[in-house]
């Protein structure tokens, strides 16, 4: 009985750190994701037809990259602006070309 105590104690705070990581990784996976649908919400919002057409990715800096085609230069301008006005958003880089 004197052996089973400490070791029990051992396996639970070694139970205790493994969720408490994964708990911390999990809210930035979240956030970006969060993120990902309110850049395309805003997108959707400036444009319908382009909701689709705009790959968004987000890396862990919260950089947002927008790739794809546009049909002219003002509305790249308007989907940039869109994925910008995003809470928590620090640069859009723009990979959109004109069609």
């Amino acid at each position: 009985m004197k052996r089973t105590l400490p070791a029990l104690a051992i396996l639970l705070m070694m139970f205790a750190a493994a969720c408490g990581s994964m708990n911390r990784a999990t809210p930035a996976q979240w956030d970006k994701a969060a993120m990902e649908a309110d850049v395309r919400g805003k997108i959707a919002e400036v444009d319908t037809s382009k909701t689709f057409a705009i790959e968004v990715t987000i890396d862990d800096s919260r950089n947002v990259t927008l790739d794809g085609h546009a049909d002219n230069q003002a509305e790249i301008d308007k989907i940039v602006a869109a994925a910008k006005s995003v809470n928590g958003v620090k640069h859009v880089y723009s990979k959109i070309h004109v069609q």
